[in-house]
């Protein structure tokens, strides 16, 4: 552990709280009781409004609220079309000299996409750009002994395998017993013993450098992580650890927990800080403990990459805001505005239904009473002439020019977000083809601009990943098929084409080897949808 002096930790005090509050005023938050900005987002995607709508705007009581979500039809259409049906990244070489080994490294990138499960982390950072404004993913290598820990005996321990494995097949040695896999050494199932990592981050427990424009000017970078004081005092990666009280539990909560087991219940903040140095970047790990900051890991980083940990995916970023508007923010007000017209709308169905005027004393007892209470069809008598007796009172139901105004709103909307109202709701006003095509036109050119920004932030994403792979796996342990298959002709099973394997001459080409990263055009989920006549 690096040393760190107690001005150096009230330092990083002062910065996390200053970066905190600048990010909730100009991102949001998403805490209970606390959810504003952004954080709002989630409510209008899954619900169609706000908590902030039901306090300012709303007369109905919300379990009876029925909101016409604009929303989530809008965020369904989009998502999908920018998601990767089969993500494939290509190594394109930038020397003639690794042009024989770029297949190599394609087909690592695309082995550990798959095993790692990429493409769930990047569905879930395109949704959080879009919605949000910003998605992030978290890049590594996880060791024996935890994510991002140096394992200085790795070298040594992939040696020791290769010559343990020549001997046995000399026969010089008895064969080891099988191990079994690597441990899960985390919460999240994807991240284990001697592997990389490519995980999903939650924009909001992620904060830049307020100074900076943008991640790849900052400073530092951190990440807010919530876990329990059993966790982190059995952290062997920790120090500090014994003195750390956690987070006060409820009283009438804690009544019931074992003294001997409070530790497993109590939360704690901790705040993982990648910060820039002139030689490198230090990963600082501090934990916010009944007010005050302790620090539990500083080291250096480990790794050989481009930039932080992290890589980020917006859709709206410009050089003039550090967090960029989200396409939700742009359209909120009207899903406001068309909600309080639906209410308005279904306020009058409940208010103006059409009444009976009635002369009590033409009716009889019974027919009276079938009158109120009676089902459909019932007979009522009467002492009168019926026409004398009853009469239907029509009043208006709605108002057309309510309709036609959430209509006009939702053409706002669509020209706002790009969504025609064909593909909102499968019909279209076009009279012809030709106009239907016009109108899809200006929808598809949007959507291939953020499925430009997406391959960008793929790209970045399979150089980071080829970096670590590079740094710490055994290049010559690995066996990868091209991707390339035909089938036995009597058979009919699938016959695979194989690489040939990686030798010490390759294995030197790979780390030296210089290459750019670009997903295969075509790749990206573009569902050929009928456009309506």
């Amino acid at each position: 552990m690096l040393p760190i002096d107690t001005d150096s930790i009230r330092r990083w005090r002062i910065e996390i709280d200053q970066a905190e509050k600048f990010k909730q005023d100009e991102f949001g938050s998403c805490i209970k009781g606390e959810i504003k900005g952004v954080g709002e987002n989630i409510g209008y995607f899954e619900n169609g409004f706000s908590s902030r709508y039901l306090q300012d705007y709303s007369k109905i009581d919300p379990n009876y609220l029925v909101p016409l979500n604009i929303i989530y039809p809008i965020v369904k259409n989009i998502i999908p079309s920018l998601y990767y049906r089969n993500p494939f990244i290509v190594a394109i070489p930038k020397r003639k000299q690794d042009e024989d080994s770029s297949s190599y490294v394609s087909a690592m990138v695309n082995h550990f996409y798959k095993q790692l499960d990429v493409k769930r982390v990047n569905q879930h950072v395109i949704f959080d750009a879009y919605v949000l404004g910003m998605g992030i993913c978290k890049l590594g290598y996880a060791t024996r002994f935890g994510m991002d820990i140096e394992d200085k005996e790795l070298e040594k321990k992939h040696q020791q395998e290769k010559k343990r494995g020549l001997l046995e097949v000399l026969g010089l040695r008895k064969p080891k017993e099988p191990e079994e896999p690597p441990k899960n050494i985390d919460l999240n199932e994807f991240i284990i013993a001697e592997s990389p990592y490519v995980t999903w981050v939650n924009p909001f427990n992620f904060g830049i450098d307020p100074m900076a424009n943008s991640i790849y000017e900052a400073n530092y970078v951190y990440e807010k992580i919530v876990t329990t004081l059993d966790r982190v005092k059995n952290n062997k990666n920790y120090k500090n650890t014994s003195d750390l009280k956690g987070m006060d539990l409820e009283p009438s909560y804690q009544k019931d927990i074992p003294s001997t087991q409070i530790e497993k219940f109590k939360p704690i903040e901790l705040y993982e800080i990648h910060y820039k140095t002139d030689e490198g970047i230090n990963i600082l790990v501090l934990a916010k403990d009944q007010g005050d900051y302790v620090a539990l890991r500083h080291d250096k980083s480990i790794y050989e990459i481009d930039g932080f940990q992290y890589e980020i995916l917006t859709f709206n970023k410009h050089g003039h805001k550090l967090y960029p508007k989200n396409e939700i923010d742009i359209i909120k007000p009207l899903q406001d505005r068309i909600n309080n017209t639906f209410e308005n709308i279904l306020e009058q169905l409940d208010k103006f239904s059409s009444k009976i005027l009635v002369d009590e004393t033409g009716l009889s007892i019974t027919g009276k009473n079938a009158l109120e209470n009676g089902i459909l069809g019932a007979i009522c008598y009467t002492n009168k002439n019926p026409n004398e007796v009853a009469k239907e009172l029509s009043m208006i139901q709605v108002k057309g020019d309510l309709m036609l105004m959430i209509d006009k709103m939702v053409d706002i909307i669509s020209l706002e977000t790009g969504i025609t109202k064909a593909m909102l709701t499968g019909l279209t006003s076009a009279e012809t083809a030709t106009e239907a095509q016009i109108g899809q036109a200006g929808q598809n050119l949007r959507i291939s601009d953020k499925a430009d920004m997406v391959a960008d932030f793929s790209n970045r994403q399979g150089r980071k990943l080829w970096q670590v792979i590079r740094q710490f796996v055994d290049l010559e342990e690995i066996e990868l098929i091209t991707g390339d298959t035909a089938y036995d002709d009597v058979t009919g099973t699938p016959r695979y084409s194989w690489l040939n394997p990686i030798d010490g001459g390759m294995k030197e080409k790979l780390i030296t080897g210089e290459y750019d990263f670009q997903i295969e055009v075509g790749s990206t989920q573009k569902p050929d949808l009928p456009v309506p006549p």
